[in-house]
């Protein structure tokens, strides 16, 4: 029989809360610089999604799959500029200055960033953040010697045990998420420079960019999935990464709720003035 891992349901609540807040602070940015929100999407629809609706002509997608959300602003992308009416140019996020279009594109980032401080703080307190950051970057190097075969697993299994004394689990583990999200999402941007402007770029320059994707995509499809499940038994697997699932989705379907919640009253209220006039 399973359990449920209530650790790892917090966990996935915790991560999914980070995302939204992501979002909302998205939103909140397009309000204040007056740029059009085309879609509003929690979970990632491939194919279908569970709930879709349009309101003032943004879209509200509920997916299916609970590995991300995101906002779409209008003019996201130079090639959508094309597609865009004259009269809505001055809603679009390209309309904007180039300040503005990297803070929009920084915040996911900075968001991760703020979530992984708070972890840190956590776990020791804020007066001991230098000295918790040390320890964690520490272990972090002690466990990616340890995946590789340059340190022996009772090591980091007994540093894991003494890094835990007093300290919170869920804050434990989430610093540890955030930190390889990172070093991923890293990762991914160097592989992004490498794919622009494919035709102008010497096959030289081009090698790099294809040995750190074939690299990145080696340690997100494998190498650290079986690393960390590794230390676990297959029932412990499927039990933690059900009560993960469990938590991105209720935490990613009451923030759609309240998205929706949010989005009719001010649509009422707007209706309402709008008669009184």
């Amino acid at each position: 029989m399973l359990h449920f891992s209530y650790n790892a349901f917090c966990l996935g609540a915790l991560i999914f809360l980070a995302i939204s807040l992501g979002n909302f602070i998205y939103v909140w940015l397009c309000k204040m610089w007056k740029v059009k929100i085309t879609e509003f999407s929690i979970f990632l629809n491939p194919y279908f999604s569970l709930l879709k609706k349009e309101i003032n002509g943004t879209i509200y997608q509920l997916g299916w799959l609970p590995i991300g959300a995101y906002i779409k602003p209008l003019g996201m992308l130079k090639e959508d500029l094309g597609s865009i009416a004259i009269e809505e140019l001055p809603f679009s996020l390209l309309n904007k200055s180039r300040t503005k279009q990297l803070v929009f594109r920084l915040i996911p980032s900075l968001v991760w960033l703020f979530v992984l401080l708070l972890s840190l703080c956590t776990l020791k307190g804020p007066g001991n953040i230098l000295q918790t950051t040390a320890e964690m970057l520490n272990y972090i190097l002690v466990a990616i010697k340890t995946m590789f075969g340059l340190s022996a697993a009772n090591e980091l299994v007994m540093r894991t045990n003494n890094m835990l004394i007093d300290k919170s689990i869920i804050s434990f583990a989430l610093t540890l998420l955030i930190s390889m999200f990172l070093v991923l999402t890293s990762l991914s941007k160097i592989m992004s420079i490498y794919s622009r402007d494919g035709k102008n770029i010497n096959w030289l320059i081009k090698l790099p960019g294809f040995i750190i994707t074939i690299f990145g995509v080696y340690l997100t499809c494998w190498k650290i999935p079986t690393f960390v499940f590794s230390f676990f038994s297959f029932r412990q697997n499927v039990s933690y990464i059900l009560s993960f699932t469990l938590g991105l989705y209720l935490i990613g379907s009451l923030v759609f709720i309240l998205a929706m919640i949010l989005v009719k009253l001010k649509t009422s209220k707007l209706a309402s003035v709008t008669d009184r006039r």
